[in-house]
C-alpha cells in the first residue's frame, strides 16, 4: 500500500511538467519550431502574454530576449507554449 501511495505522488508531482515536445493528433511540435507551425497545430491561443525586449533598472539596460507565452485551454489541460523571437523554448502542459 505505502508503495502505490508513493508512485501515486510521484506521478501527481510529474503531471505538470515543462518539456520540449508536444503530441497534436498526428503532429510533433518542439522547441525549435516556429509560431507559425504552432498556430497551424494549435490554432489561436486562448491567451498571449508579451514580454518586451529590455527592461530598465536604475539606470541599467538589461538586455532580455522578447518572448510571448501562448496559452491553449482544452479538454480540460492547459498548454503553455513560451515563444522567444518567433521560435518555441519550452512547452508546459497541466492537468
Amino acid at each position: 500500500m505505502r508503495m502505490i501511495l508513493i508512485g501515486g505522488l510521484w506521478l501527481l508531482a510529474f503531471s505538470a511538467m515543462a518539456s520540449d515536445t508536444l503530441r497534436v493528433g498526428n503532429r510533433l511540435l518542439v522547441a525549435g519550431d516556429s509560431a507559425a507551425q504552432v498556430r497551424e497545430a494549435l490554432g489561436r491561443p486562448s491567451q498571449v502574454t508579451h514580454h518586451h525586449a529590455a527592461r530598465h533598472r536604475r539606470g541599467v539596460v538589461v538586455a532580455t530576449p522578447a518572448s510571448e507565452r501562448w496559452v491553449y485551454r482544452r479538454e480540460g489541460r492547459e498548454i503553455t507554449v513560451t515563444l522567444v523571437d518567433g521560435v518555441v523554448t519550452e512547452i508546459d502542459q497541466r492537468p
